[in-house]
């Protein structure tokens, strides 16, 4: 079976969906030798260069990457890893056509799309952006399977496409087991490395987008402070040159930005603080829940979209928006050692639950499954 993943440009820095294909791929070939794996990143046209940044990417995905796979050979399969790309479905010459899709959030709140710590007003270039993203949305009823990587994504696609449910399948995306797991570690070791206080209680918070709700991390925080909490938080996915806008939050010097790590490195950073605090309003899937609890850190997370499917009771859930109920679960964690290695516990059974091996298996699978219709 010749199989080619049709993948995003280098230049938006997809890490997660990288990773998603990393991960597949790698698997594929220790376990089933016999798929011929071929990986397709597209490049952006020359030409496209002398436009602004926000145009010569609007174009490199939308004229230059169709183009680019009217070009590709006739594989057994294609697989497109996210659903942003899913017009280019019209172009693929392959037998079966595969689609993975993450979330549907630039519809689920195309209101605020563009809202961030950074532009509250949200006001810009949302209007364009949502037009190209439904125009990708209406051809997911082309391929002949979709993946939604939840329950809660499953949903999503049934409610704003007229995808088949049928054509549906829920396969959660796992995390990579070789590294999340809880071993333990020098955090001494660690903290000096990335400048860390050691003594302090350090809550993981992740993201910059509007919807990871990092504002209601940033009030908790205030809030543990004015308890007399020696406290800070380690912001991943943030740098210090992003960092130098946040002009309207107290106790900067609390807030350790990170930029994102390379995974062999990120669970030493879950390791080194103590609990990981993920109040996002949506996720199509809770990975970062699960990444602190199989690194044996216990989660206070929201109690919205996938988070009741993913980390379920094992976190201690919350209205995303009510810092005080927030606070309160944080203070419940920091205060009563027991109560918090019964999360610990809880959390690294849950995460279990989903299984890295299982989830690449159940994708081959369904690759087998759609060739056979083809013969």
């Amino acid at each position: 079976m010749k199989i080619n993943y049709l993948r995003t440009f280098a230049e938006e820095k997809q890490l997660s969906i990288n990773e998603y294909v990393n991960d597949l791929v790698q698997f594929q070939k220790n376990y089933s030798p016999k798929l011929e794996i071929s990986e397709y990143v597209p490049k952006v046209n020359k030409l496209f260069n002398l436009l602004p940044a926000l145009w010569k990417m609007r174009l490199a995905r939308y004229v230059g990457y169709p183009l680019q796979v009217k070009k590709l050979p006739n594989y057994d399969l294609t697989h497109v890893v996210d659903q942003s790309y899913g017009h280019l479905v019209k172009y693929i010459k392959s037998k079966v056509k595969i689609l993975t899709v993450n979330d549907l959030i630039p519809l689920v709140y195309e209101k605020t799309l563009q809202k961030t710590l950074y532009n509250p007003s949200g006001k810009g270039r949302e209007t364009t952006k949502r037009y190209l993203f439904r125009y990708s949305v209406k051809h997911f009823k082309f391929f002949d399977r979709v993946i939604a990587i939840s329950n809660n994504t499953k949903n999503d696609i049934l409610n704003f496409t007229d995808c088949e449910e049928t054509k549906i399948s829920v396969i959660h995306t796992c995390i990579p087991q070789p590294y999340f797991n809880a071993d333990p570690i020098n955090k001494e070791e660690i903290c000096n490395k990335y400048k860390l206080p050691i003594k302090a209680k350090k809550i993981l918070i992740y993201g910059t987008s509007f919807y990871k709700n990092n504002i209601t991390s940033m009030k908790v925080l205030e809030n543990l402070i004015n308890k007399n909490i020696d406290v800070i938080i380690v912001w991943i996915g943030h740098n210090r040159e992003d960092f130098s806008k946040l002009t309207n939050v107290k106790y900067l010097e609390k807030i350790i930005p990170m930029p994102i790590v390379d995974k062999h490195e990120l669970p030493s950073i879950y390791k080194i603080c103590d609990v990981v605090l993920f109040p996002s309003l949506y996720e199509g899937m809770d990975t970062i829940s699960l990444e602190g609890m199989r690194c044996g850190i216990p989660v206070v997370c929201s109690n919205t979209s996938s988070f009741p499917e993913i980390a379920g009771n094992a976190a201690l859930m919350c209205n995303p928006t009510d810092t005080i109920e927030i606070t309160k679960n944080i203070l419940k964690l920091f205060e009563n050692r027991e109560f918090y290695k019964k999360k610990v516990d809880e959390g690294f059974a849950r995460a279990k639950l989903f299984d890295y091996e299982k989830m690449h298996q159940k994708i081959i699978n369904l690759y087998e499954e759609e060739i056979a219709k083809k013969v």
